[in-house]
Formats: structure tokens, C-alpha cells, sequence
């Protein structure tokens, strides 16, 4: 496929060795066909006869391929396109057999047997009608490899549309993140400011790690699962320290993320919608379970925590789970970065509950 899908944009040795190569071919497979055909094995009257008719099939084949494809086909006008070509091979094979008569058996070729072959006196018969076929054939093959190499192109702008839409989309999606955390986090941290609790000098240093990730490290599609673990424990500290006794937070990893790699601020939205619905006043005790199981053929991440009787009310009421903008955003980011090789849980009884599973092929490797 590489013949079909390499594209040029000039006139460079290797092309023009591949042209010559390839008309080439043709002079000598027709040489060889009407030779064993006709002539019984001679030669070189058809030798020279193909080398007078090469300059007719050259001109009448780049005329369609390099003028009148590219005019027809950008706008999809194929069938003024093959009236074209039907035009120019009846025009070709007159003008193949007007050659053929009236100079190559004059001037080029005194074979008795290929003068036997031309009969002047019937120029005006079928003998048109092959040499406008054998003209079609020529051009037909040139425009198959035209054909394909152009849907290979179109495939691939579309591909590359399709890609810019889709980190386009992405970039808005995790754009939309930041702002609603660092909202939370800084109200966080006003609260411990203007209580003068001892431990908003520390919240600071936790939350300038995780803006360094945020801004710097999480540009890439991927990142090393490891660095979106590290924020996450940054994040969770950050809430440690806001609720402090008042809510019981267990975070723990099972396996090694090393040579994984993820979307980044994909974890963070579940952990960062558990705090926001998983703490209230009405229960004696509220939790929050967060676990992450690296295996060599998955990722498993799950998010638990406690709710209260009226939460778990209203949304009977409304018989469905609210996930609130957080998670509805980094669903369809996990859907436009892994397509299907991905699951997600969501389930409520008297706990709520998320668990994201990435399968092996989608959970990139480093190299």
C-alpha cells in the first residue's frame, strides 16, 4: 500500500525513476504481447512500433490524471469526467491508427510482415475501436492508483479533522474542571484562613503541587498513571485537612503504576464528587472509600462513601443517580479518549458508589 498512500509535492529522482520504470514496463509487455500474437516472435518491428505510440498514451494519460481528475473530481463531477476520457481514447485510437498507417509503416518499420498487418485499405474499421481500448486500459490503471491514493488522503483529513475536534472537545472538558476545583479548594482554604487554623500554610503547598500538575503536566493525552495518583493524594490531604475528624477517608493502591499511563484529571472528579455529597450533618458517621487495583491486564478504580436519608429520597424521587457536571464531563472524556474499552459504574443504595474500569490495551504502556 505504500505506492498508494505516498504522496509527492514535486518532481524528485525517486518519482521520476518510478515513472520510467513504469511506462517502461508497458513498452516492453505490449512489444512482447503483439509480437507473439502477429508476428510470430519477431521483435523488433513492434519494439519500434510501441516506442512511436509511447508518447500518445504519455500524453493522454497525464492529461487525465494531472488536469482533468483533479478539476472533476474535487467536486465529485464524475460523470463529466468519463465523458472525458471516453472522448479522448475514440480521439486516441484514431489518432494511434493514423501513426500507425501513415508514418510507422512508411518511415519506421518496412517488415513485410507487419505491413501485411496494418492493411491501409481498411483504416476505417474495428482496428480504431482496439486501439481506443488499448488506450483505456493504460489510462484505467494509472486512475485506479489515482482513485485509491485519493481516498487514502481523504480518509486521512478526515481522520485529522476528527482528531482536532476531539482534543478540542477534551481540552474544553478538562478546562472545565479546573475552574469548578480550584472554586472548592480556595473556599476551602478561606475557611482555614479566617479560622486561623495552623493548617492552611500546608492546604497551600498541596494545592501548588496540584496546580503544577494541572498547568504543566496535564497537557498530554497521557500521563504516568503514578503523577495522577500523586495529585489525587495531594487532593484528598487537602480534604483531610478541611474535615479533619468529622469525616473518616481511607485511600488505598494496590499494585505498582509504574510503566502505566492514564488520561490525566480523570480519578480526581470521582474523588472530588464523593467529598462534595459523601460528608453531612445529619449522619453520626460519614466515610469515604477510595481504592485503586493496577493489574497487568486492567485498572480498577472504585469511590465510595456514606449519604444521608434525604439524599437518598430525593434521588428515588427522581429515580435515577445524580451525577452532578463533574462526572457527566469526565464520562464523555473517557468515552472520547477510550471508546469502549472502558466501564463505568455508577450505583446508589444507602452508599454511593463509582467504579471505573480501563481494560489492558487501553491502558497505554511507556516505552
Amino acid at each position: 500500500m505504500l505506492i498508494f498512500s505516498k504522496k509527492y509535492n514535486n518532481w524528485s529522482l525517486e518519482r521520476i525513476i518510478r515513472h520510467i520504470a513504469y511506462w517502461t514496463f508497458w513498452w516492453l509487455f505490449y512489444t512482447v504481447v503483439n509480437a507473439g500474437i502477429f508476428d510470430e516472435g519477431s521483435y523488433s518491428p513492434w519494439f519500434l512500433f510501441e516506442l512511436h505510440i509511447l508518447p500518445l498514451k504519455l500524453s493522454i494519460t497525464y492529461f487525465t490524471i494531472y488536469y482533468l481528475f483533479p478539476k472533476y473530481a474535487k467536486d465529485n463531477k464524475y460523470p463529466i469526467f468519463f465523458l472525458w476520457i471516453l472522448g479522448l481514447v475514440i480521439l486516441g485510437g484514431f489518432v494511434f491508427r493514423l501513426i500507425e498507417v501513415y508514418f510507422v509503416s512508411e518511415y519506421v518499420i518496412s517488415s513485410e510482415v507487419y505491413l501485411k498487418k496494418i492493411d491501409k485499405s481498411k483504416f476505417l474499421s474495428l482496428n480504431i475501436v482496439y486501439k481506443a481500448l488499448d488506450l483505456l486500459f493504460v489510462v484505467s490503471l494509472v486512475l485506479i492508483i489515482k482513485f485509491i491514493q485519493r481516498q487514502i488522503e481523504q480518509e486521512r483529513k478526515t481522520k485529522s479533522l476528527i482528531t482536532q475536534k476531539l482534543e478540542t472537545e477534551l481540552n474544553y472538558l478538562k478546562h472545565q474542571l479546573q475552574p469548578h476545583f480550584l472554586f472548592n479548594t480556595l473556599n476551602n482554604l478561606y475557611g482555614l484562613i479566617i479560622t486561623k487554623d495552623e493548617n492552611a500554610g500546608e492546604l497551600v503547598l498541596k494545592l501548588s503541587e496540584i496546580l503544577s500538575y494541572m498547568l504543566y503536566d496535564s497537557n498530554d493525552k497521557e500521563i504516568p498513571l503514578e503523577k495522577e495518583l500523586a495529585c489525587l493524594s495531594n487532593y484528598i490531604e487537602l480534604e483531610k485537612l478541611r474535615y479533619g475528624n468529622e469525616l473518616t477517608i481511607t485511600y488505598k493502591v494496590d499494585g505498582s503504576p509504574k510503566n502505566h499511563k492514564i488520561a490525566p484529571l480523570i480519578l480526581i472528579s470521582f474523588v472530588e464528587n464523593a467529598f462534595k455529597h459523601g460528608p453531612s450533618d445529619e449522619l453520626m458517621t460519614s466515610w469515604i472509600n477510595i481504592s485503586a487495583d493496577i493489574k497487568e491486564n486492567s485498572f480498577r478504580f472504585v469511590v465510595e462513601n456514606s449519604i444521608d436519608e434525604e439524599h437518598i429520597k430525593k434521588n428515588k424521587q427522581e429515580s435515577r443517580v445524580v451525577s452532578g457536571i463533574g462526572l457527566s464531563n469526565v464520562e464523555k472524556r473517557l468515552k472520547l479518549i477510550y471508546g469502549e474499552a472502558f466501564t463505568l459504574k455508577i450505583s446508589q443504595e444507602d452508599f454511593y458508589k463509582v467504579e471505573l474500569t480501563i481494560n489492558k490495551h487501553e491502558l497505554s504502556h511507556s516505552r
